[in-house]
């Protein structure tokens, strides 16, 4: 297992991962397209499982590069073949820390983290357990349903 940040030849991979578990969304190459050329506002890491992308995330400065910013997990997702299997955690847990150390390469601090989710996924209690995020806000009638706002105001670097 390797976690890596993404190259633009990971984009058509990640893409396809993006299709498989987000069916319901458009646009799969342009949303990863214009996402990855927001660097170094956001990175995508990829897990590799025996050479094949199996999985990515991608992480964003939120409110701009502060002193203490906020960063987000904004996307997450595995491949279906590869689930169950803890790529998941490791993925974001490691990347949180790569992460972070990005962000203070180009000079600031990471002060909290965040994360949304839909009301009654599954991965709410995963992102709890990674990356010590609690609720902070429902918003109701977002999208699909209630999206819970999972934050963590006390990181340490």
């Amino acid at each position: 297992m390797n976690i890596r940040p993404a190259t633009e030849h990971d984009i058509d991979s990640i893409s396809k991962i993006y299709l498989n578990c987000f069916p319901n969304e458009r646009s799969h190459l342009l949303w990863i397209t214009s996402s990855f050329k927001s660097f170094p506002r956001g990175v995508y890491y990829v897990i590799e499982q025996h050479g094949i992308i199996a999985g990515y995330i991608l992480w964003c400065v939120k409110n701009g590069f502060r002193e203490a910013t906020i960063i987000e997990l904004e996307q997450v997702a595995v491949d279906p073949q590869y689930s169950g299997q803890g790529l998941g955690r490791k993925l974001i847990a490691d990347s949180f820390e790569l992460f972070k150390q990005h962000v203070e390469d180009i000079g600031y601090k990471v002060g909290a983290v965040m994360v949304t989710t839909t009301e009654g996924n599954y991965a709410e209690n995963l992102y709890k357990s990674t990356l010590n995020v609690s609720r902070a806000a429902i918003l109701t009638g977002y999208a699909l349903g209630d999206e819970v706002i999972l934050y963590n105001n006390s990181i340490e670097a």
